[in-house]
């Protein structure tokens, strides 16, 4: 492992290489490893790789060439390795999770921190399950000071394995809610497996944002965990037109922060300053929330041309939960751009409150007043004859004919919702 993790580095220091799994995400002098997963196996485009001018090619196919390296089990492999960087990295390794925010917080601890003058790696995007948190640690700066990294769960003891392949030092769980059940039983079960995060052997502390009442979790905490309940803090906010200062007790202590952002950021910039200064003393800036913290790791802007017209896709077809989804339809509503669209899609794994906070983002779209909007997706068709002023559609096909005949309407759309309703493919139809 030493002698191979030797070439990775060199081509990483000499190239600026990155690691990846997708032949089609590969550029000049990259190192390609042969992910093997239950419906294909990486290692079959070795020659995809190759003519991609990878610099490396790992996989699990015995053929002579320059650049191959044959490992007998590439997953096995890219554990082994994963264990060798998290174990010979230096600096403190932060993770987040939760039912929602876990992007935008990773993102905006990082921001922090960097523009603190520590230097700091983050995770990729959204990348918070097995597969994508270790592309995210073979990818880390092991010169930085700290790394952030978003841990996601669908399923009950994932944690354990995402806890035991990171060995966090710093955990912030940043809510939560009765609203992902997901493959989990019930709620009870859903923060229990939340929770053990906190199972890291290496935990030095950390903080819980809480905001249910009816289930005491604080038995459930070993004493290097603080629970707190932002909505709960005292606070006193002054806004002008550039930021919004924030005061509010903690603790019997009073804080004073600001953010740059709007309202909406308030909890994010107070929950980000209270789990960073467990570690570490931020003074060069007082503020907490940051833009690029809902920018590089969220939806794309996506251009186009269609009958000779302009179009914009924002494009956020990846995933949604009913925090994301209220909160980018409120930030699209407040662009100042014209002819706007809006394709929604259902959001999955929602449990006994489907059909409450579906229901939730119908009357947030009447009481905004919003025009030319497709629900998309079993959840919101539901309510078709409730609303019958909106389009409804069980599927994202039709959508694509709404479009096909709305397009000299149009010219900026917003899309999101849950990958089980492939938005994307919407998408795909006029960008190619």
């Amino acid at each position: 492992m030493l002698k191979i993790y030797k070439i990775i580095d060199d081509l990483k220091s000499k190239y600026n290489s990155n690691i990846v799994f997708d032949t089609r995400l590969i550029k000049k002098n990259d190192i390609f490893i042969g992910l093997k997963t239950k419906n294909n196996d990486g290692s079959l485009y070795y020659n995809d790789a190759i003519k991609k001018e990878a610099a490396l090619v790992i996989v699990n196919i015995d053929i002579i060439h320059p650049k191959l390296v044959y490992v007998k089990d590439t997953n096995l492999f890219i554990k082994k390795l994963c264990k060798f960087i998290v174990d010979s990295y230096k600096g403190k390794v932060i993770a987040v999770t939760g039912s929602v925010g876990k992007t935008t917080f990773k993102e905006n601890i990082f921001h922090i921190l960097n523009n603190n003058n520590f230097t700091t790696y983050r995770s990729y995007k959204n990348y918070n399950n097995i597969q994508g948190l270790q592309f995210s640690i073979m990818n880390m700066n092991l010169k930085s000071k700290y790394s952030v990294f978003e841990l996601g769960i669908n399923n009950p003891n994932e944690m354990t394995i995402l806890v035991n392949i990171l060995q966090p030092h710093y955990c912030l769980v940043t809510c939560i809610e009765n609203s992902h059940i997901g493959n989990f039983r019930n709620f009870k079960q859903l923060i229990e497996n939340k929770l053990k995060i906190f199972n890291s052997k290496r935990l030095i502390n950390g903080l819980v944002n809480y905001n249910y009442e009816s289930i005491n979790i604080k038995h459930k905490l070993n004493s290097k965990v603080d629970l707190i309940n932002v909505e709960k803090f005292k606070r006193n906010i002054i806004s002008n037109k550039k930021k919004y200062t924030i005061n509010f007790i903690y603790k019997k202590s009073k804080y004073s922060i600001e953010s740059f952002r709007g309202e909406i950021y308030i909890n994010i910039a107070i929950i980000s300053f209270l789990f960073i200064k467990k570690f570490k003393k931020v003074t060069k800036f007082k503020n907490f929330f940051y833009n690029e913290s809902i920018i590089e790791s969220r939806g794309i802007e996506v251009s186009t041309y269609i009958r000779s017209k302009k179009i914009c896709f924002y494009d956020h077809s990846y995933n949604a939960s009913p925090y994301a989804l209220n909160k980018n339809i409120l930030l699209f509503n407040n662009k100042k751009i014209k002819q706007k669209a809006y394709i929604l899609g259902s959001m999955k794994e929602l449990g006994i409150q489907s059909d409450f906070l579906h229901k939730q983002i119908i009357e947030l779209v009447i009481k905004l007043n919003l025009k030319k909007i497709i629900f998309i997706g079993d959840e919101f068709y539901k309510f078709k004859k409730t609303f019958n002023k909106f389009i409804f559609y069980k599927n994202y096909k039709p959508a694509i004919n709404y479009l096909n005949k709305e397009i000299n309407n149009v010219k900026n759309i917003f899309v999101m919702g849950s990958r089980l309703n492939k938005l994307d493919r919407i998408i795909k139809q006029y960008v190619k």
